[in-house]
């Protein structure tokens, strides 16, 4: 071969750094061809019973949390101006103030519509955020469709998820920042960290930074990636380039945000005045020592089990009432449903070891460090969020809904492992019939 033809060659290559997944060509069979848009369509439906059912102007209903406090921050937007600490001190529901802007600039449009029209904006970041699922899913189990369907089915149809992505609120414009930079890595394992895919990044990073502090958490799991790029063969010059391509499209983006912030409080995030407004909490401490009236919880090992069970509870099914919204308190369904959940979690959670046993045989190379990745981001999330509650008492599954996409590609992963073959396409049929029948109950508790 000419040393001309081999040059040719190297440069056509494209050069995905790990053993390349097998092409999608496995598409859905049966009556699986429709649960995409079925299921979207469910979710657009109980989205929108969701968002007329649930009272406006509040803040302590747990399926519509700090609801008032972002609409005023909405309005302010859309009236030309950012809230600051100082303008939030004369303002009962301005706590909202240290927020970045990004989701209520984009839902400033629909406040001319009302305060419900707002949440419209919402149920849009929580579809694309669905989509972004099954995308994944798709590029990463290929020749298995029903694992991509069945993790959209699984946010698509979880009661909390659907009231969060339906209500005023940036968690759900987070989420899709998180899951479309993990969608962007997973590509990166396919075809190789090129300056597009780079860029793309970067534009993930500026947006979550933009949306909620905690996307600030993109930056060290994106080097940890990289750095699983690199064992996997991707060249350390390459890596070097588009690593700086999206810290430069990142900086651009949320670089003015940083600068105000410095300008206002002295660090790039307002997190120390966020701490000193946000004292008026229910401390962790002050629950495990007894001092907080009916919350006797005997310690910081009963605060653990307790903040345990309401986060695992909040996370699939919460909300208020008008009594207990007065004070935030959470209303729970009854236990059966959560006993049922619980089993599903344990049996994905067993499927997921017994996978771990079989990961060299039946996943690629590229497949394996994309697990890891998931489990990477939902462990990343997991630790900030337990940090958190050892300060602050706020037991809420939400915190967790920007690991959504890992949460609900991981159960789904685990789920079809301990369901023998033959029986998939019941099973997976029967556990979204059970999220549905979940989510039409949950309806019956969320008007006051």
């Amino acid at each position: 071969m000419s040393r001309a033809l081999r040059r040719k060659e190297r440069l056509s290559d494209p050069g995905p750094p790990l053993s390349p997944l097998p092409p999608p060509t496995q598409a859905p069979k049966g009556l699986w061809r429709y649960a995409l848009p079925l299921l979207l369509l469910l979710y657009v439906g109980l989205a929108g019973a969701h968002l007329t059912l649930a009272p406006t102007g509040q803040t302590g209903y747990q399926n519509a949390p700090d609801e008032a406090a972002h609409v005023a921050y909405v309005r302010a937007v859309a009236h030309g101006r950012l809230p600051t600490r100082a303008s939030a001190q004369n303002d009962p529901q301005g706590y909202e103030w240290h927020q970045p802007p990004l989701y209520y600039g984009l839902a400033a449009p629909l406040l001319s519509f009302g305060p419900r029209a707002v949440r419209l904006a919402s149920i849009l970041c929580g579809l694309a955020g669905l989509g972004l699922i099954y995308r994944a899913g798709r590029l990463l189990f290929p020749d298995n469709p029903q694992t991509a369907l069945l993790a959209t089915g699984i946010a698509a149809l979880t009661p909390a998820h659907v009231a969060i992505t339906s209500t005023v609120n940036n968690d759900a414009l987070l989420e899709v920042c998180c899951s479309f930079a993990l969608l962007t890595l997973f590509a990166s394992l396919r075809g190789g960290f090129t300056t597009a895919r780079a860029g793309w990044l970067g534009l993930a990073l500026g947006a979550a930074i933009l949306t909620k502090a905690t996307g600030v958490l993109l930056l060290p799991f994106i080097l940890i990636a990289l750095v699983l790029l690199r064992r996997g063969g991707e060249p350390l010059p390459n890596l070097l380039r588009g690593l700086g391509w999206t810290l430069t499209v990142a900086f651009a983006l949320c670089g003015w945000w940083l600068a105000r912030n410095f300008h206002l409080y002295g660090e790039p995030l307002p997190l120390q005045a966020f701490r000193a407004s946000f004292g008026g909490t229910v401390q962790a401490a002050d629950v495990a020592s007894g001092r907080v009236p009916g919350l006797d919880v005997g310690g910081w090992g009963g605060y653990y089990a307790l903040a345990a069970l309401w986060t695992f509870q909040s996370f699939w099914a919460v909300y208020g009432t008008p009594r207990s919204a007065l004070i935030g308190a959470p209303r729970f369904l009854p236990a059966q449903f959560y006993g049922l959940l619980a089993a599903f979690v344990a049996a994905g959670l067993a499927g997921l070891t017994r996978l771990h046993f079989r990961r060299k045989t039946d996943f690629t190379e590229a497949q394996r460090t994309a697990i890891t990745l998931l489990f990477g981001w939902l462990a990343l999330i997991g630790v900030a969020f337990v940090l958190f509650l050892r300060q602050y008492f706020q037991t809420q599954g939400r915190y967790l809904y920007p690991a959504m996409l890992p949460i609900c590609l991981l159960l789904a992963l685990g789920w079809q492992a301990v369901i023998p073959p033959r029986y998939a396409s019941l099973a997976n049929g029967l556990l979204l019939a059970l999220l549905f029948t979940l989510s039409l109950a949950f309806l019956n508790y969320v008007a006051p």
